[in-house]
């Protein structure tokens, strides 16, 4: 089976509610869809989220990478053509635009790069006439997910803290990192909602894990230690505190708290969690296919971290329910994920696909040949610009 045609839609979905981190307010998603048809018409579904704020990425630059690669006269190398009908062939495509080392076509775009890989698995999987996940080796099951809350005041972060106890989350996310917050000087809010968070949980007998994530918020090392030693004790990990080029920054917080450390924009790809791995200072990894450039260098990323003793989580940019699927098919095919944070679809007013869904508490894929996922191109009717 080989690729025909790729083009690109752009996509736009609404959120419920502002989503606040650190450095951001994201209340719209401008998501860009692949689309890639094959010569045994079979059509395969990706999905890029530009997170300019991460990854420097753009709607506009991810139309732009996606088009490089059906132009052989730019790169001298073109997907049009491309056998991709078993695993074995998509790895082989991926490995000459993604590869784990070695030169690039182009360098960066990830979420572009993974949205043309998932649209070759998902016509890869359907070719087969099984579920991706199968495909990678997996057995299905129910995936555990975060309560994420993003930066409120603190009555109504303890609120939200509260419900998510209430309704049997394991796992509670509080975002943090954006001074004055609240109205409250200073980093003062985080430490209060971290304090009354823990207080409830500990209240509550629920036996929860408390996280924070700060999305680089805390700037300076200095910062951030001044920040873990008020909260010692609370926090079963504390996520990005510093600048993400910082990479020595982990280390020296490491040596000065107890707090465990969570890396997650200082990690883009497999190049990088192999620096920060050999620097030392962090626990955990939270891999998102958007910087991975997809769900194989996903794998390859939870796989490298564990020979180092590092334990991953797989995270979302907000994608859609159908990107999200695609990171739970990477979440199955490595049971020793710690946690995802994959249900970030519900802050999404207006899903267009179908498959993945929330049963007793965590996340159930389907059983649907591809990523698990289903949709009418009907669907996206009025969402395309």
């Amino acid at each position: 089976m080989r690729i025909t045609k790729i083009e690109t839609l752009p996509v736009d979905l609404r959120l419920k509610e502002p989503f606040i981190i650190a450095n951001v307010a994201m209340r719209d998603m401008l998501f860009v869809l692949v689309r890639i048809e094959t010569d045994e018409g079979i059509v395969g579904w990706g999905e890029a989220i530009p997170a300019w704020e991460v990854t420097g990425e753009t709607r506009g630059s991810v139309v732009s990478c996606v088009r490089l690669f059906t132009d052989a006269g730019l790169l001298e190398y073109s997907l049009l053509g491309k056998e991709i009908g078993s695993l074995e062939a998509v790895r082989e495509v991926m490995d000459a635009i993604e590869p784990k080392a070695g030169l690039r076509l182009v360098y960066g775009n990830p979420s572009a790069i993974a949205a043309i890989e998932q649209a070759m698995l998902d016509a890869c999987a359907k070719r087969a006439g099984q579920p991706l996940f199968r495909m990678l080796g997996a057995e299905n099951r129910p995936v555990e997910y975060t309560r994420n809350i993003s930066i409120l005041g603190v009555e109504e972060t303890l609120s939200r803290v509260a419900s998510g106890i209430e309704k049997g989350f394991k796992i509670i996310r509080l975002k943090l990192g954006r001074p004055g917050a609240g109205g409250l000087p200073g980093y003062r809010r985080d430490v209060e909602v971290v304090l009354g968070a823990r207080r409830l949980i500990e209240e509550s007998r629920s036996g929860a894990l408390l996280i924070a994530d700060a999305n680089q918020g805390f700037v300076t090392v200095e910062n951030a230690v001044e920040f873990c030693k008020a909260v010692d004790g609370k926090l079963d990990w504390l996520e990005s505190p510093t600048l993400a080029g910082n990479l020595h920054a982990f280390r020296k917080i490491k040596a000065a708290t107890s707090v465990p450390l969570m890396a997650d924009e200082a990690v883009h790809g497999y190049e990088s969690a192999e620096a920060l791995l050999e620097i030392g200072g962090i626990d955990y990894i939270n891999v998102k296919l958007m910087k991975t450039g997809g769900a194989l260098r996903a794998i390859d990323l939870v796989d490298l971290a564990a020979s180092h003793g590092v334990k991953c989580q797989i995270g979302s940019m907000i994608e859609s329910v159908y990107g999200s699927a695609m990171g739970v098919c990477a979440a199955l095919a490595r049971p020793g994920v710690i946690s995802t944070d994959l249900n970030s679809f519900e802050l999404i007013a207006d899903n267009y696909a179908q498959g993945l869904s929330i049963v007793d508490g965590r996340l159930r894929l389907s059983e649907l040949p591809g990523c698990g996922c289903h949709f009418s191109e009907n669907d996206l009717e009025g969402r395309i610009h």
